[in-house]
């Protein structure tokens, strides 16, 4: 059988490197496929070579090859095999004819494009030894490895669909033989159960971890571990990537930052002692290409604490070594904007921005209702903040009295539109039957196929309540500003075409309504409907209003992070969003040799990134300095803020 291994971790701490990393190692004696399921894929970025939906092979790698599973175009592919079994068994199970299933169709079913995904990893991995797969940050990938219990409940569905028509054939025949829409259902159930199966096999499928030496990243990185331990899938190895070898010569730096790593892994340690620890060395700049890769993965040791680490017991700030002038958070031309939002690359710093940013403007400006929250499946405000953060806005321990913080608890505001929905379709198909009793598999067919929904329906649902906060109806808004720290990009990206593709689904609905409406009237779900296509067509709007939305790009003085926040802003311009600035984050390091190479190459990559941007009118490209230990809790964040600088654009 073909081993799986999956590395996964917070977005920004070198998963994509070390998966790049370990497949070269792992091509030296098997044929290995590497893959990535990451909807913003880096592969092509570490290996420096063009990387292609098809497995290719790996210029100076043999026996590797490379390829990007697109999710969303696998689940296209799926689909139009068995669109002919889907239609089939949907009109044979409830009241809708082939022109209402073919509109339900097109769009995708919840969560189905994850589980396809791994459905399409499984058919290319079919002629290696063994696959590695990079996946998306933390949030999204523990709904991947969860994916495969999607397909027993698709497959529940359609049997609940085809259970009407089976009876009816029975009943007029005596008997039911059974055909391929059977057969499909079956196979849909089976694929699930192997899936699940492959998963909870520790022969089969091993887990890499890959955390940075640091508090935010080790936190979520223990959640992550917990929950997976839970569902019976163990996480073999911990890969703490950057760890600060000792400084050449001197450095106060150096010194600091690895009393404050080993003081930040040492829990790890006890918490999950069957975790196998490798620490891989922080090198002076990203390793690009094979031969660069291999040597990085040479770095890597058992991770041995060193034998002191007494507390820090004062803030070190590096400086960045870049022409610059005083700017602090007020710096980001949102010129009155009354929603921000701040996403990049995992890893980066999202939310410790967005955190400081929203103290800054909310102690600027006592006088406006400022709200802070965060669309991320792996939040980290609380981590931030250094308290814990419930999703009901609340004020936060040592910052103004004005600044409310929440993390959004998505599933809940779906939960509430949902039981809404299914009352208002029970009333409708209750109209359609008649209160016939016999008819009571068609309620249950109908209800059950109708309330499929594309993904990312619930962080939509969730944002459209939070829009919501500032829009004022005849009256003061809740909330006169939003800060948004979103998800990594690939499904921050998500989120925001979303809308449009719920706007869809729900017309797609209307319609079905319509033409049903003689039988059963309007009523509540006619309401319901129409009153989430206005809401969702607000957002959409206020989305695209440079004037009230603007967003804020974070990023690292890196190549991957530079050149994935290049795409994340032509994906911001194609979608009409309006960009404040960039944010270039933790700039600056020691005084040793090492840390000055570390500087030339950060100095590089800010002026490759000015270059690719360009001089957009408008923009405000900001540098924010290094801390050890980094930025935690209100004070700290506001300190940090203030020291926030410009780049001066004519240097």
């Amino acid at each position: 059988m073909t081993t799986w291994q999956f590395v996964c971790g917070k977005g920004g701490v070198g998963k994509t490197t070390c998966a790049a990393a370990l497949a070269l190692e792992s091509a030296r004696d098997s044929p290995t496929l590497l893959v990535s399921t990451d909807p913003a894929s880096s592969l092509g970025d570490a290996l420096d070579v063009r990387v292609r939906s098809r497995p290719g092979a790996v210029r100076g790698a043999p026996r590797l090859h490379a390829a990007n599973v697109d999710a969303a175009s696998a689940f296209g592919g799926w689909l139009r095999s068995r669109r002919p079994l889907l239609a089939r068994i949907a009109l044979r199970g409830s009241y809708l004819d082939e022109e209402d299933v073919g509109r339900l169709l097109q769009l995708s079913l919840p969560g189905i494009d994850e589980v396809i995904g791994l459905i399409e990893v499984e058919r290319l991995s079919s002629s290696y030894g063994r696959v590695v797969i990079d996946t998306a940050p933390t949030g999204h990938t523990l709904r991947l490895l969860a994916s495969p219990a999607l397909l027993g409940r698709v497959a529940g569905l359609l049997d609940t669909l085809q259970a009407h028509h089976r009876a009816v054939v029975s009943a007029l025949r005596g008997s039911y033989a059974t055909d391929e829409t059977d057969a499909f259902i079956a196979e849909l159930r089976e694929q699930g159960e192997r899936l699940a199966g492959r998963l909870r096999d520790r022969q089969a499928t091993r887990i890499v971890w890959v955390a940075l030496p640091e508090p935010m990243a080790l936190e979520e990185t223990a959640d992550a571990i917990g929950a997976l331990d839970g569902a019976g899938v163990l996480v073999n190895e911990l890969l703490i990537n950057r760890v600060t070898l000792p400084p050449p010569d001197p450095c106060g730096w150096c010194d600091a930052r690895r009393r404050f790593e080993a003081r930040a892994v040492a829990p790890m340690t006890r918490r999950f002692p069957h975790v196998r620890l490798l620490g891989a060395e922080e090198l002076s700049a990203e390793p690009r290409g094979v031969a660069a890769l291999r040597a990085f993965a040479r770095t890597w040791r058992p991770w041995t604490p060193p034998r002191r680490a007494p507390a820090l017991r004062s803030r070190l700030r590096g400086e960045p070594a870049v022409a610059r002038h005083r700017a602090g958070a007020e710096a980001l031309p949102v010129d009155g904007a009354r929603w921000v939002l701040f996403g990049g690359k995992g890893g980066v710093g999202k939310s410790t921005c967005a955190a400081a940013w929203a103290l800054q403007v909310a102690a600027a400006r006592r006088d406006r209702r400022v709200l802070l929250l965060s669309t991320d499946p792996a939040p980290s405000l609380a981590d931030a903040f250094g308290r814990a953060v419930g999703d009901e806005p609340a004020r936060v321990a040592g910052g103004p009295r004005n600044l409310f913080v929440c993390e959004v608890n998505a599933s809940r505001s779906l939960d509430s539109f949902r039981a809404r929905y299914l009352e208002s379709v029970d009333s409708v198909v209750s109209g359609i039957t008649r209160g016939n009793p016999d008819d009571t598999a068609d309620v249950h067919a109908f209800r059950d196929l109708i309330d499929l929904a594309p993904p990312g329906m619930d962080e939509v649902m969730a944002v459209v309540d939070v829009a919501g906060l500032i829009e004022s109806s005849g009256g003061a808004a809740e909330y006169d500003t939003i800060v948004t720290d979103t998800a990594p990009t690939g499904h921050a990206l998500r989120l925001l075409e979303t809308p449009g593709v719920l706007r869809d689904w729900v017309r797609a609905l209307m319609a079905i309504l319509l033409k049903y409406q003689a039988i059963a009237g309007a009523g509540a779900l006619g309401e319901l409907l129409v009153g989430l296509s206005r809401r969702l067509r607000r957002l959409q709007a206020m989305l695209q209003d440079p004037a009230g939305t603007r967003f804020v790009l974070v990023t690292r003085a890196a190549a991957l992070p530079r050149e994935e926040t290049i795409r994340l802003e032509r994906a911001l311009r194609r979608l009409r969003i309006a960009v404040a600035g960039v944010i270039i984050n933790s700039i600056g390091e020691g005084t040793c040799a090492r840390c000055m190479t570390r500087r030339r190459v950060e100095t590089r990559e800010i002026d490759r990134l000015r270059a690719a941007l360009g001089r957009r009118a408008g923009y405000a490209i900001i540098v924010s300095p290094a801390e050890v230990p980094p930025p935690h809790g209100a004070a700290a964040l506001s300190r940090w803020a203030s020291a926030w600088r410009s780049i001066d654009r004519s240097s």
